[in-house]
């Protein structure tokens, strides 16, 4: 059957023919595709992806993807490129900009992170039982087949990605330094600022491998980091006596709370309450990075912009005013597209750690 007039026919013939070019282990578990997937799920959704073409064709490469199958029973394919894939398809975790190249007959699969792929001929995502373009991303939990006569580049885009590769190939690592998180990747307007807060220890992820951008930070959580910002100073922490009522005395946040206080940080939300689980808000966080500032650091913030041009002016508290003016004018906050400081809103892990990158670049050097 010729491979080329095939491939300009339905994807499901293409998926077909790929198969019966292709040299697979049938070794167990981790297997690149087995004898029972074909059976029961592959050949099925090739069929339902093709039902126009002939049944003498398909049948034709069905058998002749069984007969490979058996002809390599018992062996797995290694030993390629530099070594550096596994026989079964073992989890391995990768950065961002590592780049692997895979040529036909190998298999991949995404645990988790963001790969995209690029090739020059067929892959099938035997999990969905499809093609996949190339420039497309690929899907955790997928396993994925390099097609007869092809070339994949497998380039990873989160700071952490955890994949399995079996075959013939090699990995280029790219030895950039970055967060290891599998939900930040270079598509991502944050990811310079997470790598910053993760490389300078002012705070880290949520566990399993997430940085949890979107998640809102809290008033507890912006104090350790404000602690970190200037240092760590341990000593200052421990011999710190501020006390709120609504702060337990036992509680990991008390002594950064006190901390805070004490170097007049934040002075609480009033009533001698410090509402520690409360999200912190845009303008509160700016409010806290400007009395850091010139409380704790002794600094002289001139810097300012004119309000006026902030499209929801009138939703910043008097006692954010200045404070507002000054990361503005200093380039610790920006305006959104609308013009808008959405000084409110609760503030994002994200948006912490860019205002935090933003000030400490200005100020700390």
């Amino acid at each position: 059957m010729n491979w080329k007039k095939v491939r300009q026919g339905t994807a499901a013939l293409a998926a077909g023919v790929l198969l019966t070019g292709v040299s697979l282990a049938a070794s167990g578990g981790d297997s690149l595709i087995s004898l029972s997937y074909l059976n029961q799920k592959f050949i099925p959704s090739l069929v339902a992806q093709g039902k126009e073409l002939r049944d003498k064709q398909l049948n034709q490469a069905y058998q002749t993807a069984l007969r490979r199958l058996e002809e390599t029973a018992g062996g797995s394919q290694s030993g390629g490129g530099d070594g550096s894939l596994s026989p079964d398809l073992r989890v391995r975790s990768f950065a961002r900009g590592d780049l692997l190249r895979l040529s036909t007959g190998s298999s991949f699969f995404l645990q988790d992170g963001a790969v995209g792929l690029t090739h020059d001929g067929v892959v099938v995502d035997v999990t969905k039982g499809t093609t996949v373009p190339s420039g497309a991303d690929l899907t955790a939990g997928h396993r994925y087949l390099i097609g007869e006569d092809t070339s994949a580049q497998l380039t990873v885009r989160s700071g952490l990605a955890k994949a399995g590769m079996q075959g013939s190939g090699r990995l280029e690592e790219s030895g950039v330094p970055a967060a290891p998180f599998v939900d930040v990747t270079d598509r991502d307007w944050y990811r310079l600022a997470v790598d910053f807060v993760y490389s300078n220890q002012l705070f880290a992820g949520m566990g399993n491998d997430r940085f949890s951008p979107q998640s809102k930070m809290d008033r507890a959580m912006m104090m350790t980091v404000l602690y970190h910002l200037a240092g760590s100073p341990e000593e200052e922490r421990l011999s710190a006596t501020a006390v709120f009522t609504d702060v337990p005395r036992d509680v990991w946040y008390t002594t950064f709370v006190a901390w805070a206080a004490d170097h007049h940080v934040s002075a609480g939300t009033g009533e001698g309450k410090f509402s520690p689980l409360q999200p912190v808000t845009r303008q509160q966080v700016v409010v806290l990075l400007h009395n850091f500032a010139i409380n704790y650091l002794h600094m002289d913030l001139k810097e300012r912009a004119d309000l006026s041009v902030c499209t929801d002016r009138s939703r910043i508290a008097f006692w954010a005013e200045e404070p507002v003016s000054w990361a503005l004018g200093s380039g610790v906050m920006a305006l959104s597209a609308q013009g808008t400081v959405e000084p409110e809103r609760s503030a994002t892990r994200a948006e912490v750690a860019s205002m935090l990158m933003n000030f400490s670049q200005r100020y700390l050097g």
